[in-house]
């Protein structure tokens, strides 16, 4: 099945990305009931049903009918689920639109006009799964070249339901027609392109059981790709520490409003190498995603990010370079931290690695810096951040030619993120996250493949002063597979190259480790020639 949003393109990003949105040609197309629609008299007698799609689920499931005879919508036209009256989004002579109303049982579904009553098609009526956990995912986008994918980990012995809904910038929210299935113990992937086409689009999931979810983004043939892990909870305050305007970056941030009946009033502050800018408040429609092209409002320069809503929102950034040759991005950070964990970086294998750093405190902050390479830690001298600023650090300026975890401790509140850069001759490309300010026995990433030409990495983190040992499971499509115990010493990192361990699978991760540590996983493709990067999820 496929939903599509029709719409004339809009050609170039404009202000929020995609400009005025166009006349809605059509709003929903399901390649499904097509199939059974055929050119009929436009007047025809006594309705008939020739298919309705779906045939079960919950109330408020959006329904499709197609048939023969249902003419044009009158005072007399009705849509009955078991003798209840559905409310009508599209009638047509030959097909209708409809959503499972409150009160229907399961039963025949009717079509009634002037001239009769069509016949029954019978509709189970299904409970509406109750969500365990609900994921956000800001950005995502279906428009300018890109495909976005979801990816969920079912860290359950029991099935999971999970509702997906999407916040859309030019048509508001979007249910998905039909609830989708992850088996326990195992992984899902869907690509959203597939369900709704040419838009820019954050996405809601509830789920029955507990899952955990991101997104991956690709485009230019897959050049490149960024990817994500989600939230599972809505903040008022959101914090990024990296951006850039300057040198051909582009830098947008994203944000999110699932609320189904009010508007977000939101305001922003940047942080930037020139200064505090606050740019004028603005709002996000109910079920809507809102798009910032930072560029706009604060010209060229380094630049941290701090957003504030009235209501509870989800906010990420994404930045490209070099004419979209690469990209990374990132979930914002909803509590600033004194300590800091960020499992991967290399100054090793053509990699360049920053660590950027945001106070958005009134107070300065002092700032420590080790580094925990496999050898063990290297602890840097102290440095000074001013109030509301932001700060770079160049890791290949301190540690040469190794792999290297990063820890940092502040004598104030501060966010930290790492990005990595790198070039195999095809141009630049490179992935960020935001680091962790705490630590866990129990680590969940939903993404990984070692099928499809990509490599996947796990880096882990033990900045304790003693041994972790860790037990690596795999959840690929079938369930679970065995990775082994793996050992870390104290205030050091482990990578585990996972193409070794389970070549040509589409694979989450789960990591249970007797001390707590962070870990993130790092992909590439093409020979390196792009790659993303995210931390894990932890209960």
């Amino acid at each position: 099945m496929r939903v599509s949003v029709l719409k004339k393109r809009i050609p170039g990003p404009g202000t929020n990305r995609v400009g005025t949105c166009l006349r809605v040609v059509s709003a929903m197309v399901i390649t499904a009931a097509a199939m059974f629609m055929f050119a009929v008299p436009a007047f025809a007698a006594v309705p008939q049903i020739l298919n309705v799609f779906p045939v079960t689920g919950p109330v408020g499931t959006p329904v499709v009918i197609a048939g023969t005879g249902f003419g044009a919508e009158t005072e007399y036209s009705a849509v009955m689920f078991n003798g209840v009256g559905a409310e009508v989004t599209t009638w047509q002579n030959n097909v209708i639109s409809v959503t499972v109303p409150e009160g229907a049982t399961t039963g025949p579904v009717t079509v009634i006009n002037a001239d009769g009553v069509s016949n029954g098609v019978e509709f189970t009526v299904t409970e509406t799964p109750q969500a365990d956990t609900t994921w956000y995912l800001a950005e995502g986008s279906t428009a300018w070249g890109f495909e976005t994918y979801i990816l969920m980990q079912n860290i359950t012995d029991i099935d999971a339901t999970v509702n997906v809904t999407y916040n859309t910038e030019q048509y508001g929210r979007i249910p998905r027609p039909q609830a989708l299935n992850v088996p326990p113990n195992s992984r899902v992937t869907f690509l959203v392109n597939d369900d709704i086409s040419n838009v820019d689009v954050s996405t809601e999931l509830d789920s029955s059981q507990p899952i955990v979810c991101e997104r991956s983004m690709y485009w230019n043939g897959r050049i490149d790709g960024h990817d994500s892990i989600g939230v599972t909870d809505a903040a008022n305050d959101w914090y990024l520490a990296e951006g850039y305007t300057d040198n051909g970056f582009e830098t947008w941030v994203l944000v999110q409003n699932p609320n189904q009946q009010l508007a977000a009033t939101v305001n922003v502050t940047y942080m930037t190498s020139n200064g505090t800018i606050e740019k004028a408040p603005f709002q996000v429609g109910a079920g809507q995603r809102y798009t910032i092209n930072v560029a706009e409002d604060v010209g060229a320069c380094e630049v941290s990010t701090m957003v504030e809503s009235d209501l509870a929102v989800i906010c990420e950034r994404s930045m490209y370079w070099d004419g979209r040759r690469g990209g990374h991005e990132t979930i914002g950070v909803t509590q600033p931290g004194k300590d800091w964990y960020l499992a991967e970086g290399s100054t090793a294998w053509g990699f360049d690695t920053w660590l950027l750093l945001q106070n958005p405190g009134d107070a300065e902050a002092t700032v420590n810096v080790t580094y925990m390479t496999p050898e063990g830690p290297l602890e840097q001298p102290a440095f000074e951040m001013e109030p509301n600023s932001r700060h770079t650090v160049h890791v290949n300026d301190y540690v040469v030619n190794s792999d290297t975890s990063i820890g940092v401790t502040g004598s104030e509140d501060l966010i930290a993120e790492r990005a990595m850069y790198w070039n195999n001759g095809t141009g630049r490309a490179g992935h960020n996250t935001r680091g962790l300010t705490g630590l866990s026995d129990t680590v969940y990433l939903a993404e990984g493949s070692t099928a499809w030409g990509f490599e996947t990495f796990v880096c882990m983190q033990n900045p304790n002063d003693e041994i972790a040992r860790v037990q690596v499971t795999y959840n690929i499509n079938d369930g679970a597979v065995d990775g082994g115990e793996w050992i870390i010493q104290p205030n050091s990192r482990v990578t585990i190259n996972v193409n070794q361990q389970l070549p040509n699978y589409d694979t989450s991760v789960k990591l249970e480790s007797d001390v707590p540590i962070a870990a993130e996983r790092a992909m590439y493709w093409s020979t390196r020639g792009g790659g993303h990067d995210s931390i894990g999820w932890s209960p």
